[in-house]
């Protein structure tokens, strides 16, 4: 099978960049792309208060769930209480991983039940900062989220009990087989970054697929051949983080 991309936004909550979103949303609309929206249902994180909350968040966020977007649980507020990377290990801050299992139990059901509230049911979870461990997919589990969008797998896989749609790619590349996840962070784009997106949506729009295709084609149990792939992968993006914080250091100078 051909590569396959799915496209993912992270941060989204009422605060968040409207300005930029607007020009993102048209892109998407004009190709019939329908992303994962990982929303943050109670946002206290200052860095994600960008602009003045829009009052009609959750009627716009009601009418995506109900065009077919995927609405994601992106934590419970966006703040950091440990230093623990998890299971992924790229992050040393989280929301979840080592916290208590019955306090990641609590933070979940306190953030699915926002969005219940709203008459949105997520699909799916997005751990701030990639970080999350065995509790959190415990945790999870027994609020009735068993996908989640993360890690470095060549497709998706069952493992731990859950599904894993893998996101391994911050921007668009021709790939020849796999299925690709791209997180954005449309908060930080400038208009050079507006562009690219534009021209990546519009040569690969036939190649994305949903959540929902992704999901079906998770028909295996992670192999060792997977897990190969994840520690290279993880092994090359660690090395690109580290020498983009050593250049950023020294410019700092």
């Amino acid at each position: 099978m051909p590569a396959r991309y799915l496209v993912r936004f992270d941060d989204i909550c009422p605060t968040m960049s409207w300005s930029i979103w607007q020009q993102v949303e048209q892109t998407l609309c004009a190709h019939g792309v329908r992303p994962i929206l990982a929303v943050v249902p109670d946002n206290k994180d200052s860095k994600l208060q960008i602009e003045p909350p829009r009052p009609d968040f959750w009627e716009w966020l009601r009418e995506k769930y109900n065009r077919g977007w995927t609405i994601g649980v992106h934590g419970y507020q966006h703040l950091y209480e440990t230093e623990d990377a998890g299971l992924l290990g790229v992050n040393a801050r989280s929301e979840f991983a080592g916290l208590p299992l019955e306090r990641q139990r609590e933070k979940i059901a306190k953030a699915l039940a926002i969005f219940h509230q709203q008459g949105i049911r997520p699909q799916v979870f997005v751990a701030p900062a990639h970080s999350f461990d065995r509790n959190t997919l415990i945790a999870l589990r027994s609020n009735g989220i068993e996908v989640i969008s993360d890690g470095f797998f060549l497709k998706p896989v069952r493992w731990l009990e859950v599904t894993w749609i893998p996101q391994q790619m911050w921007q668009f590349r021709a790939m020849p087989f796999g299925v690709w996840t791209i997180c954005y962070h449309h908060n930080r784009f400038s208009e050079r970054d507006l562009q690219r997106f534009a021209r990546d949506v519009a040569r690969f729009a036939s190649s994305i697929i949903s959540l929902e295709d992704a999901v079906r084609l998770a028909d295996r149990a992670r192999s060792t051949g997977d897990m190969t792939f994840y520690r290279l992968w993880q092994k090359a993006l660690l090395l690109k983080l580290r020498v983009k914080g050593i250049a950023a250091f020294r410019r700092a100078q």
